[in-house]
Order: structure tokens, then sequence, then C-alpha cells
């Protein structure tokens, strides 16, 4: 649980440094400043690669997780958990 919500501030952290991203831009792009603008876009783009990575689901998030030590061995992801609802 720890874990999760460790994520979850880090996920916040990086949504910040896209919004700061975007103001960089902005104003970069106003006062003509090109250096700013591509540094912007490059913290805009951290933080949504940030973001994304953070709040990803993994299989060990989910009750009932494999432990680390025994992996499973090429199952569908909700094979372990049935009461996922599935694809098909």
């Amino acid at each position: 649980m720890v874990r999760m919500e460790l994520r979850v501030v880090l996920a916040t952290v990086a949504i910040f440094i896209a919004l700061g991203g975007i103001g960089l831009s902005i104003h970069g792009s106003l006062y003509y400043l090109n250096d700013e603008i591509w540094m912007g876009v490059i913290a805009i783009a951290v933080g949504i690669v940030g973001c994304v990575t953070m709040l990803t689901l993994w299989p060990r998030d989910l009750p009932g997780k494999t432990p680390p030590e025994h992996p499973a061995d090429d199952v569908g992801p909700h094979e372990h958990h049935p009461h996922l609802p599935t694809q098909f």
C-alpha cells in the first residue's frame, strides 16, 4: 500500500513538471526564445511519461498477486484474477 501511495505522489510531481513545461513553452513562444520552448517541450514529455509510468497498474498491484520469486509462466493477465472482466 505504501508503494502505491508513493507512486501517486510521484505522478503528482510529474504532472506539475508537465505544467511547468507548458508555462515555459508559452513564455518562450511569447518572447521568441527558442531554447525555452524546447526545454518546455522536453519537460512536458518527461512529465507525461513519468505520470503514465507511475499510474500504470502492474500485476503485483492487484489482489492475489503472484510473488516475484514465482513469475507467472505465459499466463494472461486475467487468468489469476477471475473477478476482472475479460476482453472478449
